[in-house]
């Protein structure tokens, strides 16, 4: 059965709580690829955001497992030309209406409280945790290829397509004497 899903003109996914059944549901939505903006300059959708999952709900507690599929592109780390990425993740998520963790004093964080988010206690809105996950799915460190060579910090060349003699005429002396050290 499919969970019943709001969607506005934005094309943005809200679940309505209330409307959720208690065993749960199935919940799907697909981005375009130009309709998530992902708050990083860097990082665009190349293809389609799929997610699919399921929710339950118990008590105030509802909870979203599912996966994420896409693809998505961000620049090289050492030469800066655009690298597609696969994406594929899995997440599950647990929200609680932030008025019942106001009305707690104090809360220690327990381990199985780290996938623990807050919601208004009506809707759930989606678009956060796919765009959190689909970041977290880009590798810190992005590579066109593990030999990259980069760009020369001197002159801006390409080091994978051309050479240049910056690094040699640019040498500092103050520097030369640490090439004599021997450990």
């Amino acid at each position: 059965m499919l969970t019943r899903v709001k969607l506005s003109v934005e094309s943005t996914m809200r679940i309505e709580v209330d409307r959720i059944e208690e065993p749960g549901g199935k919940f799907a939505q697909a981005y375009e690829a130009d309709s998530l903006p992902l708050d990083d300059q860097d990082v665009r959708l190349t293809a389609p955001a799929e997610v699919r999952g399921r929710i339950s709900r118990s008590g105030k507690e509802v909870e979203l497992r599912g996966h994420l599929d896409s693809r998505a592109e961000a620049p090289c780390s050492r030469c800066l030309k655009p690298v597609e990425l696969p994406i594929h993740a899995e997440f599950a998520e647990r929200f609680v209406p932030a008025v019942s963790w106001r009305e707690e004093e104090q809360h220690e964080l327990q381990e199985e409280d780290l996938n623990l988010a807050v919601f208004d206690g009506e809707a759930i809105e989606i678009d956060d945790l796919v765009r959190e996950e689909i970041l977290l799915a880009i590798p810190a460190q992005v590579l066109c290829s593990d030999d990259c060579k980069g760009l020369c910090p001197d002159c801006g060349i390409d080091r994978n397509t051309g050479s240049c003699q910056c690094g040699e005429l640019h040498r500092d002396e103050r520097w030369q004497k640490l090439k004599n050290l021997r450990f």
